[in-house]
Parts: C-alpha cells; sequence; structure tokens
C-alpha cells in the first residue's frame, strides 16, 4: 500500500506563505472533499504549532502551555481517517524555514508513515532584506535600514538581527537541513516567482499538483494589503525607540502599525540615499548568485528560474523603502492622525471596560446574595 502524501510548506518568511495558509483554510472543506487534509483549521494552529516546534514561545509572547502540543495536535488531525482514506494532506507555515536541523528531524520522525514533500518559495535577497527589516520594526526594532542591513550582511553574523534573518534566509542552509534529514533532494520543492508574478498563486500551483487537485478550482493568491508605509516605519521606529523595553506592547504596536499606514501622506516615498546603496547592491547581487547556484547543484524539484533571484536595481529600492528620508513634517503629520485615531479607539475601550467591570460587580452581589439565602436555608 503507497505511503500518503504529507506536503509541508516552510516559507520562506515575506514570499507569500500567508496567503497559503490562508487560502488553505479557507477551501479546507472543499479540499477534503477532493481528498486533501489541511489539519491546521485556522492560521494560528499551523503557527502555534511551529513555534512549538521552533521553541520559540517567549520570543512570541506565548507561555509554553499555550503552545505546548500543538503540532501533536496537528499531526493527530492528519492522521484521522474519515469514510475514506484521504490522498494527501497539506500544511503550511512559514516559520518553519528556520528550524535547526534537530528540529527538522524531529518534525520528519513525527510524520513517519507519510510520503513527505517539502515546498520553499525563494525571493531575491534585497527585497527579502527589505522586509526582514519591516518585520524587525514592526515587532520592536529601533534600526534604520542601514544600519539593520549592515549588521545582517557582517560576514561574522553575530549580532541579534543577523543571527534572526539568517536563521530562516540563508537560502543554501535552509535547502541542505531540509534536504538531509529528508534523504531525498527531489522531494524538497524550490518556487522562484519571476518579478511581478503573484508569489501565493505560484506556489499553490506546486502544492495543488503535489496532491492532486486543481488549482484554478481552487484560487489561492497573495492577500491584498497596504504598502510597506515607508514614513509609517519611520515613525513606528521612532516610537520603539521611546518605549524602549518598558512594556509588552505587541498588540498595540500592530494597532498602531495598521494606523499608520492608513495615514501614510501621498507620495512619501522618499530619496534613494535612505535605502539600499549601489555598493550593497552588489553585494546582494553576488548573494543571489551565490544562491542560484545552490539551488541548481542541489538537485531539487525547481519551479521557475533562478535568474529571477537577482535584485531589481538599486534606484528602484531606494525609491521604495527610503523609509529614514522621510521629512519631519510628513512623520508629524502621519503620526499626529494615527494618534487621533489610537486615542478613539482607547477611549471605547475604556467605556467598554467600565461596562464590564459594573457588570462583573453587579453579578458578584447577586451572588453574594444568593449566597446568603442558600447559607439561610440549609441552617
Amino acid at each position: 500500500m503507497s505511503k500518503r502524501r504529507f506536503v509541508l510548506h516552510i516559507g520562506l518568511e515575506h514570499t507569500g506563505a500567508d496567503g497559503v495558509t490562508a487560502g488553505l483554510a479557507e477551501h479546507r472543506e472543499r479540499l477534503l472533499e477532493l481528498g486533501v487534509r489541511c489539519p491546521a483549521r485556522t492560521p494560528d494552529d499551523s503557527l502555534r504549532a511551529a513555534i512549538e516546534m521552533r521553541r520559540l514561545h517567549k520570543t512570541w509572547g506565548f507561555k509554553r502551555r499555550e503552545v505546548e502540543g500543538a503540532w501533536a495536535d496537528l499531526v493527530r488531525r492528519a492522521r484521522k481517517q474519515g469514510a475514506t482514506a484521504h490522498a494527501a494532506v497539506v500544511v503550511s507555515e512559514e516559520l518553519l524555514a528556520g528550524a535547526s536541523s534537530d528540529q527538522v528531524a524531529l518534525l520528519l520522525d513525527s510524520l513517519g508513515g507519510f510520503e513527505v514533500h517539502v515546498v520553499a518559495t525563494l525571493r531575491d535577497p534585497a527585497s527579502q532584506l527589505v522586509d526582514g527589516w519591516a518585520g524587525a520594526v514592526r515587532a520592536g526594532g529601533s534600526l534604520s535600514l542601514r544600519r539593520y542591513s549592515r549588521r545582517v550582511l557582517d560576514s561574522g553574523r553575530e549580532t541579534e538581527e543577523a543571527r534572526e534573518f539568517w536563521a530562516g534566509q540563508d537560502v543554501p542552509a535552509v535547502l541542505e537541513r531540509w534536504r538531509a534529514e529528508l534523504r531525498s533532494p527531489d522531494r524538497l520543492h524550490v518556487v522562484v516567482p519571476a518579478p511581478g508574478q503573484d508569489r501565493t498563486e505560484a506556489t499553490w500551483r506546486v502544492i495543488a499538483d503535489l496532491v492532486g487537485v486543481e488549482a484554478e478550482g481552487l484560487p489561492v493568491r497573495e492577500p491584498a494589503r497596504a504598502p510597506l508605509a515607508p514614513v509609517g516605519l519611520g515613525v513606528l521606529r521612532h516610537v520603539n525607540r521611546a518605549v524602549d523595553g518598558r512594556a509588552q506592547v505587541r498588540e498595540s504596536r500592530a494597532s498602531l502599525d495598521q494606523q499608520l499606514r492608513a495615514h501614510e501622506p501621498d507620495g512619501a516615498t522618499g530619496s534613494t540615499t535612505g535605502g539600499l546603496s549601489p555598493e550593497l547592491h552588489d553585494e546582494l547581487c553576488d548573494l543571489a548568485d551565490a544562491w542560484a547556484k545552490a539551488v541548481a547543484e542541489g538537485g531539487y524539484s525547481l519551479a521557475g528560474e533562478t535568474a529571477h533571484l537577482q535584485p531589481a536595481s538599486p534606484l528602484a529600492l531606494g525609491a521604495a523603502y527610503a523609509a529614514d528620508t522621510s521629512t519631519t513634517d510628513q512623520r508629524l503629520a502621519s503620526a499626529t492622525d494615527a494618534l487621533a485615531d489610537l486615542l478613539v479607539e482607547t477611549t471605547r475601550l475604556r467605556e467598554h471596560n467600565n461596562e464590564l467591570e459594573a457588570r462583573v460587580a453587579k453579578l458578584a452581589r447577586k451572588k453574594a446574595t444568593l449566597k446568603a439565602r442558600l447559607a439561610a436555608a440549609i441552617s
């Protein structure tokens, strides 16, 4: 009897994996009818499972008990049989790209009995670097893009920023860790979308082919989102510096980021001087060549062309992502509007909290009255 196929999409981060994860959750019931089980009922299921496997609960602000057993639950649901045997299982979580060799081995060991295929989506290193910086700012970082780039690309890779970035972005190392444990490079599928191509859709086509369904009938595309908001990121970076670790404000920071996106000044893209310099562009081109060589020599199943790993021109990247060149007036306008919205939201939440406290107090009084009546009736 042939083994059931388990397709695991590991990202990489910032390559459209969130769209795949959301699409699998959206089409979960229809895929089940077609013989494909998606054990992650929501994107949060797969995220918590990956956080547990990589032991990152503290980094993500979770207590250990909040993620403990999440991967085992995912696998248990994957193995569960309905009225008929299911031909394939699919899980997508970009955090898994950064798993260590031991963590990869443990994960694959838990999938004994499955024929495991791993899908990795790649993008040019310049875009990955810029999105890595934006993600770091949204997670509480305060470095400029220029300083972040220098730390990440330092040859020693000894800084915290470098370690966090390269854990899931060192393409040759990531692919080799998974290949070594799979022991079969043709089961590692590498997707390299063309510039401008929907990365989520390109990845989904590969996954759909592996599980034997028609991708066109189940559209999975990159979710529409606001741009990186260069001025907003500049504001958020200064806010992070002011907070300086005095409080855990992850959820509040996400809310502020949304407001800043909404109030991004028109045309505030800055100049090339605060973006990626020509010297950095050359270094990233060399890195892209190394990535392309690793893919070509690794014997992986390739969808796309490694030539697409070459970064865009430094002028294009600089114009798009020069967050630190926004003027003080631009940052002030963006921050003022965002803070006004947050003040309104804070007021609404405070009023709601007061209502809840009043209800709790009323229920407490009612409980005390009933307790007294019960005590009187018993005595």
